[in-house]
């Protein structure tokens, strides 16, 4: 039986490549994707989601739009940070509509009727998450594994010292890691600094499918932003941040997990944001390593597929 399946996502770029791999590969049910704000306003990111599964013919998954805030910032605490990107996706417009039920609704209730378990992939900010357990705190026995985008170890100077999804609601964060999931996975930047794309490989995608060439429009887009990071010191390729959690459900040896413990600051200190991951100990599995070569293997068959 393929795995079931529901993204958590802000789309905009990474979340659009990690939609379209999750949607390809036949080992996934992909059962809906649940919008939440974060790179762009929640009705953005929603709107964005439906564009990629028209583009890739998946219009039959349905789209739920969730929380558009912060679940509970401290007065003073410092705003937000969305995406240099553009809200909307330079897609076409979506000829299915979101769905009228909100996200969190629709989560507690499939989990409350669910008889089979569920995998939940968040890859922007944990609101919509930490809401669904504050709903109902049995929330979290429907899921089999929850696998986050989020976090940084590394602190070196190269990473940023913030990632941003945590950054941007470290209080769902916190109240989704202490919320008790059986199987708690975290993908923090430094594994997903390890799995770049690079130019010469999205001229490969080109070559693919339409959804192969979009793909690779994007990530070219990405490559001209990231080369002038530390971290990427002027290289011609980029990170695919989301996507690399898919890879991790369809292939194993994508990423290095190792157990760690996760302590994310909260309130309106100068850190709030910041995780301090601990590696060696603690109950999340956390990739501190990728293996690039795999997860572009992977990424181009998949788009191939569509």
């Amino acid at each position: 039986m393929p795995r079931r399946v529901v993204l958590d996502c802000d789309t905009g770029t990474d979340d659009a490549i990690a939609i379209m791999l999750a949607a390809a590969r036949p080992e996934l049910d992909l059962v809906a994707v649940t919008a939440v704000w974060g790179n762009h306003a929640v009705e953005h990111t929603a709107d964005n989601s439906r564009r990629v599964l028209d583009l890739i013919g998946r219009g039959d998954i349905p789209v739920y739009a969730g929380r558009g805030a912060p679940v509970d910032p401290p007065k003073g605490a410092p705003a937000s940070k969305g995406s240099p990107e553009a809200d909307v996706l330079p897609l076409p417009p979506p000829t299915q509509q979101v769905e009228s039920r909100d996200a969190v609704e629709w989560l507690v209730e499939t989990a409350r009727a669910s008889t089979q378990r569920f995998t939940l992939v968040p890859t922007g900010s944990l609101s919509n998450v930490a809401s669904a357990v504050a709903a109902d705190p049995s929330f979290v026995e429907a899921v089999d594994e929850l696998v986050v985008m989020g976090g940084v170890i590394d602190r070196d100077g190269l990473l940023p010292d913030i990632e941003t999804n945590v950054g941007n609601d470290p209080e769902a964060a916190l109240r989704v890691l202490d919320a008790g999931f059986d199987r708690l996975t975290m993908v923090p930047l430094d594994a997903t600094y390890r799995a770049t794309v690079t130019v010469e490989q999205c001229a490969t995608l080109r070559t693919v499918s339409r959804a192969g060439a979009v793909a690779a429009d994007f990530i070219e887009q990405r490559i001209e932003r990231y080369r002038r990071l530390p971290a990427m010191a002027g290289r011609a390729a980029a990170p695919v941040h989301d996507a690399l959690t898919i890879a991790h459900l369809v292939d194993s040896t994508v990423v290095t997990l190792q157990r760690a413990s996760v302590r994310v600051h909260t309130g309106d200190s100068p850190t709030r944001g910041r995780t301090d991951i601990t590696v060696g100990t603690g109950d999340v599995r956390v990739a501190v390593d990728a293996d690039a070569s795999r997860f572009f293997d992977l990424l181009h068959e998949s788009l191939a597929q569509l």
